[in-house]
């Protein structure tokens, strides 16, 4: 109405109340002078009235107080009388108490205004958050009526990838974008609500939005009334959530699979150190260690959100529970390992680290290990080669026997990276290189 929507806003403008009501005040008396046979009360009521519904309160006390006055001007010169007689004295009471129950009321629709107004405001307010709290949730509401008639807020056009002005609401153009294997279904529920029947109050489905994008899309709707006829929904899109379940889903696959290969690793290291072991304490010191180096890999996977580990982290970790890290190092370029790399390629530098302190170069105070690596070739078909080359340590005598450090560095570590990799024994200490291609061990 336009008084609620229009008269507030005027009201705020003071002085426009006392203007508005000495115009009426004016108008009255120009009628009364122009019509002296008219009683003066038809005409002053209109103006109190007047001024105290369009300026307010104030506004209207005024006017009454200019009335009270111009009412017992007229009376006195009307002819009609004493006017200080019992019936103008009663006369101007009765035109005070009149207009004091005027100004009451309209006292009183002022405070229903300005509660409605409030009222409002509020209820603006809250259907902004409502809509804010939508968009933020990627959520939208529809309403099917009675009579059939479909109804979406604009949170549902943008949902859905339709244009409020030029695409009406049609249940039959919504399911048509449906994808085909959830169509039936969502038709068999629109069909039960047309019937009155309670359909399935959760749904999920996908959709076809009009640029092409599929999405995933979860209903809530509830019936409210008695006959079944009239729904209400709220549909929400569910994509990132069922993405993230998809790749929750992959990652407990890969984890198993993962998983799987660790106990094949850890029963070939129990298997080969059972073999090399000359008493079960010396067996469980070396199973506890290799173990425990195979743990680092996965603290360094597991930071990495168990996608890629750095090589030179990967170095440090490993050579750093020895103790032997001012004596170690290393030069080359970044390389992310994938998680089958970064494992197989701890336990060899475990294997290096440890033959290296027993009787290689760390077992010496003046002995030292280089670690090189570099990347050559193409882009698409670089090759990476490391090398251990230890220097300044005793000389070393090639092993008759091989041991499960051998097949680590020679077989297992190669393997798994699709390289190639072979030990030396020379005068200054061990080398160990391995050269494999990129695609074989750098995560992408």
């Amino acid at each position: 109405m336009w008084i609620d929507r229009h008269l507030p806003s005027f009201r705020r403008h003071k002085g426009y109340g006392y203007v508005v009501a000495a115009g009426f005040i004016l108008v009255a008396a120009g009628l009364k002078l122009a019509m002296p046979g008219m009683q003066p009360f038809l005409t002053l009521y209109p103006a109190v009235l007047l001024s105290a519904f369009v300026g307010g309160r104030k506004a209207g006390l005024a006017a009454l107080f200019v009335c009270t006055g111009l009412a017992i001007y007229f009376l006195a010169t009307s002819g009609s009388g004493d006017p200080t007689g019992l019936w103008a004295v009663a006369a101007v009471i009765g035109f005070i108490i009149v207009c004091g129950l005027i100004l009451f009321i309209v006292h009183l629709l002022d405070k229903s205004i300005q509660r409605l107004e409030h009222e409002r405001r509020s209820l603006q307010h809250e259907q902004r958050r409502l809509e804010l709290a939508f968009k933020a949730a990627d959520m939208a509401s529809w309403e099917i009526k009675p009579d059939g008639q479909l109804i979406w807020d604009d949170n549902f056009f943008r949902l859905v990838g339709l244009d409020p002005v030029k695409d009406a609401p049609a249940a039959e153009r919504f399911l048509a974008m449906v994808h085909p294997e959830d169509r039936a279904r969502m038709q068999e529920a629109r069909n039960r609500m047309k019937q009155g029947e309670p359909p399935p109050p959760r749904d999920e489905y996908r959709f076809y939005r009009p640029d092409g994008r599929m999405i995933w899309l979860e209903n809530h709707r509830v019936s409210v009334d008695r006959d079944g006829k009239h729904f209400i929904g709220i549909t929400q899109d569910v994509t990132r959530r069922k993405k993230a379940e998809k790749r929750m889903t992959m990652l407990m696959r890969e984890l198993a699979h993962r998983v799987k290969n660790q106990y094949a690793v850890i029963l070939a290291m129990i298997r080969e150190t059972n073999s090399q072991a000359r008493s079960p304490e010396e067996f469980e010191t070396l199973i506890r260690a290799r173990i425990t180096a195979l743990s680092r890999s996965q603290d360094l996977l597991v930071h990495g959100d168990w996608e890629r580990a750095d090589l030179h982290g990967l170095i440090i970790a490993h050579i750093d529970s020895f103790g032997v890290r001012d004596r170690l190092a290393t030069e080359g370029p970044e390389v992310l390992l994938s998680p089958t790399a970064a494992q197989y390629l701890g336990m060899a530098f475990h294997e290096l680290a440890t033959n290296a302190a027993k009787h290689g170069a760390f077992s010496v105070p003046e002995g030292r290990v280089n670690i090189t690596w570099s990347l050559a070739g193409e882009a698409d078909a670089r090759i990476l080669t490391l090398r251990w080359e230890e220097t300044g340590g005793p000389a070393m005598k090639q092993e008759k026997s091989k041991g499960f450090g051998s097949k680590v560095l020679e077989q297992l570590t190669p393997a798994a990276v699709q390289g190639e990799a072979k030990v030396e024994h020379q005068a200054s200490g061990l080398v160990w290189e391995l050269k494999a291609p990129q695609s074989g061990l750098e995560s992408t």
